[in-house]
C-alpha cells in the first residue's frame, strides 16, 4: 500500500529481511510506514502511558550516542539498557523524594524488565535503519532520542531534515508525527519558507495539499537530505504536541562519523590538557604567560585571555610580547565580565571549540585579577541535564596556577581587617568581607604558586610569605621567581590537578551544581571597573606628578593600558599600577600607516592615544578622570605641540 508515490506502508506481518532496502533503490520513494509494530494494550504502550502520565514532573529529553560514558568494550545496546535504566531509576527517585509518589508506583518506571523491552524495539529500528540505508560505514555511531511530555520541542511546521540519511521515529504515547507526501507539496513555495505573518497551519495548509498521520505504535522511517532521495520526507509533529499533551517520542539516527568527537567526546589521552592562571590583580600572570608563550619550545598552544573590562588590555599585551605563529597557534579573548560567573558559559564554549579543533598540544587560560579558581575548575566536571560532560569529555583540567604578589600580598593579608574597617573602601556597617577572602580562595585550590617580584621584598618578608601559603596550601608547589621567569615543564602537563581532592574543598559541590549562591565579584567584593580614554597627549611634568601622588586614593586596586606622553610622539608608554606600585615604561611603536586596527584607520595622529582600564572598590570615578583630564594638554598647548612636531619632522627629512 502507498500514500502517494513515495511514502510505503506496510503492517508489521509484512516485513521480513531485506524488504527496506527498497528504500534506498528507489529514489521517489522517501518514507515508509510500518503499522502496528507495537500492539495497543501491550505492556510497552501500558508502562509508557503511565510514565507519561506524571505530566510536567515527567518532562524531559534523554539522548544516548553510541560510546559516550560507555564503560571499556561496552556493546552500544548494554550501554542503552545501562544508562536508560540509570536515567528512569534517578526520575523514579526524584518522583518518591521530591512529589511524595508512591514507592511501589514510581519504581515500576525504572522496571529493568520494561527498560529491556524498550531497547529491544530500539534495537528492530536499528535493524531496519540499517536495511534502508543502503551506504553504510561502520565508523558511523547510533543517536538515540527519547522525547517525554517535550511540548516545547514539538515542531508543528512541515519541515524535513538535511543533514541524515534515514531517520526512525516511533511515537509510544501521543499522536504520531504527519507526514506529507512528495506529489502532494508545492516544492516552490515549500523552498520560499513560510512568510512572518502566516499562522503554521494555514502554512501547511498551503505547502502540501494532503498529509498523513501515523500512529502509536507505528515505526516510520524517513530519508533526509543526504539519503539520495528525488524529494526528501517532509514531517511535522501533531498539532495535539503542542498543547501540552501527554507524549513518549523515540527518535533514531545513525550519525556521521565526522560528529563522533563533537557528540560523544575524545579518549583520555586525546583530551586537550589545560592549565588556569589565576592571581590578584598586579600580580603578574600577563608577564608569566609571556615568558612561558615565549619558551613553549615548539609546543602548538591556544591561549584564551579574560578580562573584567570591555577593552581586553591583557591580550594586547601578549599580542604584543608574543609571536603567535597563525597555522600552530590561536588566542581567544573573552571579555566584559568573569570567566567564573558571568561568562562561564562563554568559556564553556570556547574551550570546547579549541579542544575539538584537534591542533593543539595545550591550552592556557589566564582568568582576569578577581576570578575565583573554584567556580573555574568546577567548569571542567560541569555535567549537562542528563549527566554527561559538558567540556570533560574532550578537555583535561591539567594544573591550577596562582601567581602571588610577593611585594602587596603580605600588607594585605597581614592587615587582617574587614571591608567596614577601612572607610576609604565604603562598605556598609556589618560587611565582613574582605579581599583576603579572594587572595585566599586563589591560594587554597593552586597546585602551583608563583611567588613572583621577590627581588622586592626582604628575605625575612618572603619567609613569612611562603609560612602564610604553606599554612593555606601544603600541597602546593612553591616557585620564587623575578619577572615570571619559570621553566614552562612547572605549569605545563604538570598533572598535578587532582579532581578528588579538589572536590572535597567547601563550596565545591555548591559550585558545581549552581546552589552556593556564588556572586559576580563585582558584587562580592565590591570590585567594578571603567575605561578611561582620550585622544590628546599627557603632558609629561603633570603625568609625573600625577604617578608620585599615585591613584590608590580614589579606591584604584588595579590600573593598566597604553598612553600617549607629549616626551614622546613616536612610542607609547605602558601604564601598570598594582596598589602602591605604579610604573611608566616604554610601549610599543605608535601606528601611522597602514593600521591594523579598523577603529583607527583615518584618524589624524594614526592610533595614538589614551586607553587606560582601572579596577577597584568603590572607586571615585569622577575624580579620577578629572585628575586624568587636568594633566592632558589643553588644546591650546596640544596645537603649540603638533607644530613643533610638524617643524622636527620637516627638519629630519
Amino acid at each position: 500500500m502507498s500514500l502517494g508515490s513515495s511514502i510505503r506502508v506496510l503492517t508489521n506481518d509484512q516485513v521480513r529481511p531485506g524488504c527496506m532496502s527498497e528504500m534506498h533503490k528507489n529514489p521517489d520513494r522517501n518514507a515508509c510506514v510500518i503499522k502496528g509494530v507495537v500492539k495497543q494494550g501491550s505492556h510497552l504502550l501500558h508502562w509508557a502511558k503511565a510514565f507519561c502520565s506524571y505530566g510536567k514532573d515527567a518532562t524531559g529529553q534523554l539522548v544516548y550516542y553510541e560510546g559516550r560514558e560507555a564503560l571499556d568494550g561496552e556493546l552500544f545496546l548494554d550501554q542503552l539498557r545501562r544508562q536508560i535504566h540509570e536515567h528512569l531509576s534517578y526520575c523514579s527517585n526524584r518522583l518518591i523524594n521530591v512529589k511524595d509518589v508512591e514507592p511501589a508506583k514510581a519504581e515500576r518506571i525504572s522496571d529493568m524488565r520494561m527498560v529491556k523491552i524498550l531497547v529491544n524495539h530500539i534495537e528492530h529500528m536499528m535493524e531496519l535503519c540499517q536495511d534502508a540505508s543502503g551506504a553504510w560505514s561502520n565508523d558511523d555511531f547510533w543517536g538515540v532520542k527519547l522525547e517525554i511530555n517535550m511540548a516545547d520541542n514539538a515542531n508543528p511546521e512541515f519541515h524535513h531534515d538535511g543533514h541524515i540519511n534515514v531517520r526512525l521515529v516511533s511515537t509510544f504515547v501521543g499522536d504520531g508525527i504527519v507526514l506529507a507526501s512528495k506529489d502532494a507539496m508545492y516544492w516552490g513555495a515549500y523552498g520560499d519558507g513560510r512568510p512572518e505573518d502566516m499562522p503554521v497551519v494555514m502554512w501547511n495548509q498551503e505547502i502540501a495539499s494532503a498529509e498523513h498521520p501515523t500512529s502509536t505504535g507505528d515505526i516510520v522511517l524517513m530519508r533526509g537530505g543526504m539519503s539520495g532521495a528525488s524529494r526528501p520526507c517532509v514531517y511535522r509533529s501533531p498539532y495535539s504536541a503542542r498543547r501540552d499533551a501527554e507524549q513518549l517520542v523515540i527518535t533514531l539516527d545513525r550519525i556521521p562519523a565526522t560528529q563522533r568527537e563533537r557528540l560523544v567526546g575524545l579518549k583520555d589521552e586525546e583530551k586537550l590538557p589545560v592549565t588556569v592562571l589565576s592571581g590578584f590583580l598586579g600580580a603578574g600572570k600577563t608577564t608569566l604567560m609571556t615568558h612561558v608563550l615565549n619558551n613553549r619550545e615548539g609546543q602548538r598552544v591556544a591561549v584564551l585571555v579574560n578580562d573584567m573590562a570591555s577593552i581586553n588590555v591583557d591580550a594586547q599585551l601578549l599580542k604584543d610580547g608574543v609571536k603567535l605563529h597563525e597555522s600552530n597557534d590561536k588566542m581567544v579573548e573573552l571579555q566584559n565580565g568573569c570567566i567564573c560567573c558571568t561568562l562561564k558559559e562563554d568559556l564553556m564554549e570556547s574551550v570546547r571549540e579549541l579542544a575539538l579543533e584537534r591542533r593543539f598540544d595545550y591550552l592556557l587560560i589566564e582568568s582576569t585579577g578577581i576570578s575565583e579558581p573554584l567556580p573555574v575548575a568546577s567548569t571542567f566536571a560541569a555535567t549537562d541535564d542528563m549527566g554527561y560532560p559538558r567540556i570533560g569529555g574532550v578537555t583535561r583540567l591539567d594544573t591550577l596556577v596562582t601567581v602571588v604578589d610577593s611585594l602587596n600580598f603580605l600588607k594585605d593579608f597581614q592587615s587582617n581587617t574587614n571591608l567596614e574597617d577601612r572607610s576609604e573602601l565604603g562598605a556598609e556597617e556589618g560587611d565582613e568581607r574582605s579581599i583576603v577572602n579572594l587572595l585566599v580562595d586563589q591560594i587554597e585550590i593552586a597546585n602551583v604558586l608563583i611567588l613572583n617580584k621577590i627581588d622586592l621584598v626582604t628575605p625575612d618578608e618572603l619567609d613569612s610569605l611562603k609560612a602564610i601559603l604553606k599554612k593555606l596550601n601544603p600541597s602546593a608547589l612553591l616557585i620564587e621567581t623575578k619577572f615570571g621567569v619559570t621553566s614552562p615543564s612547572m605549569i605545563l602537563n604538570t598533572q598535578r590537578f587532582n579532581q578528588k581532592e579538589v572536590s572535597m574543598l567547601p563550596g565545591w559541590h555548591q559550585e558545581l551544581h549552581g546552589t552556593g549562591g556564588h556572586k559576580p565579584e563585582t558584587e562580592e567584593y565590591g570590585i567594578s571597573s571603567f575605561i578611561y580614554s582620550a585622544e590628546r597627549p599627557f603632558h609629561p611634568h603633570r603625568l609625573e606628578s600625577l604617578k608620585k601622588s599615585g591613584v590608590t586614593q580614589w579606591g584604584v586596586i588595579r590600573s593598566k593600558g597604553l598612553i600617549w606622553s607629549d616626551s614622546d610622539h613616536d612610542c607609547a608608554v605602558e601604564w601598570s599600577q598594582a596598589g602602591s606600585s605604579m610604573t611608566l615604561q616604554p610601549g610599543r611603536r605608535w601606528q601611522d600607516g597602514p593600521i591594523e586596527d579598523d577603529k583607527y584607520k583615518g584618524r589624524q595622529f594614526g592610533d595614538r592615544r589614551q586607553e587606560l582600564v582601572f579596577i577597584g572598590q568603590n572607586m571615585k570615578e569622577t575624580e579620577i578622570r578629572q585628575a586624568l583630564d587636568e594633566a592632558l594638554l589643553s588644546e591650546a598647548e596640544f596645537d603649540k605641540s603638533i607644530t613643533r612636531a610638524a617643524k622636527r619632522a620637516r627638519t629630519h627629512v
